[in-house]
């Protein structure tokens, strides 16, 4: 195949098999897609770069119908078919004479317009239409598992030595791009990778256990997403090497909200997130989140850098230089989040559920939990599970005793905090100052702080406390008859005055199942994990 001679041809409008007035041509490193009125034909070039091998005929065409086959996973009526490509002697042509020089994949033509990012840059990007593409992407997830194989080098695919080697890889290949990427930044964001990939090991392990790697798009961009009438054609997924397709689902997601992100949207690529974490129930995706989206970000700066060294049009120059270095800074804000911990503590009256979310938060993000109920009672020598129910502010609830827990509560977020991990600080914290010693100690542990005040109708708060009397092993002593003593106590967080600080507020309804209450902390948690990063004021919202 002569690449001069097809774009020669192909860019006659005389050679296709339907009328079209124009042909648009648009190549990457990899393929040549022309554009007719209505149709696009896509042609790999015979190229062999190690990740993709184009380099024989046979192979592309087998890649042809791979590409058609894997893009009808995503998209209705725009895969076509493959396309026959013959030679006469002088010239490229459709018809069935000659021999066949080459394969295309011919598809319907979604008008540019109708892009994703388009859509954003209109403004045109409903909440409606964000749930419906994460609910179709859950859907998709779970019907497509990957392969239970190991890949080339030995590491199964979406495992720590596979992510750690993906990695290697892309520190090898910028250590001197410091035209681009400063010696300071990678040097910042190759710390804080290595880091997390030593200390996070069996989260990784932990997916592929779960059956979280799947047979994914891989290349999930705004602009290969397009709202095409009433539905969503997602298009281009990677066919040319199924190590870029089978991995982990957070992978993905984390992709697409990355390129959200980068793009200037950063509040639909919460909305995105959550929406699919709703759809999918997959809580434990926003413990790497942010891994995958540096990994994201970093690589397409790398490619956007790599191209800044190729022969480019130097009209393109700029805008290629200022995406790399806008991707290296996202990448950089996010390996900060990899190491900096993050300090949860709740607030509330009693029988708000207070624990309930505590410990689905935890398990949710894997993160140190202390318990004032356990505290307060390990240290009389009694078992969690002792019931102790005196009159308000007597025996183990005295004023004293209370001190001295809450204490012990915060000597043991400082260690977990001054060790690098994050922590949830489950108490009352019914007093103002309270809360404020938490948040004092969040911040000179260099940590983020959240506030999550649960709260529900008096009705709720009864029934729950009259169950939990009726119910053994409760490790809480809280019940109906110190509520009235405990309400007329407790000071309410005054949300909209000096008392937040630098913390982010999360009031939280607790009276829908527990699962929503859980997921609406974690959402919030990641707005505010974006609000610190940016210098804005820390989230204060329902």
């Amino acid at each position: 195949m002569t690449l001069s001679a097809l774009r020669q041809d192909l860019g006659d409008p005389a050679i296709y098999p339907e009328p079209t007035t124009k042909v648009d041509m648009r190549e990457t490193h990899i393929s040549l897609v022309f554009l007719t009125d209505q149709h696009a034909y896509k042609i790999k070039k015979p190229v062999d770069l190690g990740f993709v091998d184009y380099s024989t005929l046979d192979k592309r065409h087998e890649f042809c119908q791979q590409e058609v086959a894997l893009n009808r996973r995503l998209s209705t009526n725009v895969y076509l078919d493959v396309v026959a490509l013959h030679h006469d002697g002088s010239h490229y042509h459709f018809t069935d004479t000659g021999a066949v020089m080459e394969y295309a994949v011919k598809m319907r033509r979604l008008p540019a317009s109708s892009s994703l990012d388009e859509h954003l840059a209109r403004g045109a990007v409903s909440d409606a239409l964000i749930v419906a593409l994460a609910h179709q992407l859950a859907t998709f997830h779970a019907t497509h598992p990957a392969p239970v194989l190991s890949s080339a080098d030995g590491a199964l695919y979406g495992s720590h030595g596979r992510v750690r080697a993906d990695w290697q890889e892309n520190f090898d290949q910028t250590a001197n791009l410091i035209s681009v990427l400063s010696r300071d930044m990678y040097t910042r964001i190759h710390q804080a990778v290595t880091t997390f990939l030593s200390q996070r090991a069996s989260w990784f392990e932990q997916r592929v256990t779960e059956g979280r790697i799947r047979d994914c798009h891989g290349d999930l961009r705004a602009e290969h997403i397009y709202v095409d009438n009433e539905s969503l054609q997602i298009i281009d997924c990677i066919e040319f090497n199924p190590q870029f397709r089978y991995i982990d689902v957070v992978s993905e997601i984390a992709f697409l909200a990355m390129d959200l992100e980068r793009l200037g949207f950063a509040a639909h690529a919460d909305a995105f997130v959550r929406a699919y974490v709703e759809a999918s129930g997959d809580m434990t995706l926003y413990r790497l989140l942010d891994f995958y989206r540096c990994y994201r970000a970093y690589v397409r700066g790398k490619v956007r850098s790599m191209l800044l060294q190729e022969t480019v049009p130097r009209r393109d120059l700029p805008r290629l230089q200022r995406d790399a270095e806008w991707c290296f800074t996202l990448a950089e804000r996010y390996a900060k989040r990899l190491t900096r911990p993050v300090c949860l503590m709740t607030t509330g009256l009693i029988g708000t559920g207070k624990s309930t979310i505590a410990q689905g938060v935890a398990e949710a993000l894997d993160l140190r939990l202390f318990s004032s109920d356990r505290v307060r009672k390990e240290r009389a020598g009694l078992s969690p599970e002792t019931p102790q129910r005196v009159a308000y502010g007597d025996g183990l609830y005295s004023a004293s005793t209370s001190e001295q827990t809450y204490d012990a509560l915060a000597a043991l977020a400082r260690m977990a905090l001054q060790q690098g991990d994050s922590v949830v600080v489950d108490a009352a914290f019914s007093k103002q100052s309270q809360r404020t010693r938490i948040q004092g100690l969040a911040a000179d542990m260099g940590a983020e702080c959240y506030l999550i005040d649960c709260v529900a109708p008096e009705a709720v708060i009864h029934e729950r406390l009259e169950q939990r009397m009726r119910t053994p092993g409760s490790v809480s002593d809280g019940r109906w008859a110190i509520f009235p003593e405990f309400l007329r106590q407790y000071e309410p967080v005054q949300a909209g005055g000096s008392e937040l600080g630098n913390a982010a507020y999360i009031r939280l309804d607790t009276t829908p199942p527990v699962e929503h209450g859980v997921l609406h902390a974690l959402a919030k948690i990641q707005e505010g994990r974006s609000a610190y990063d940016s210098g804005e004021t820390p989230p204060r919202s329902g």
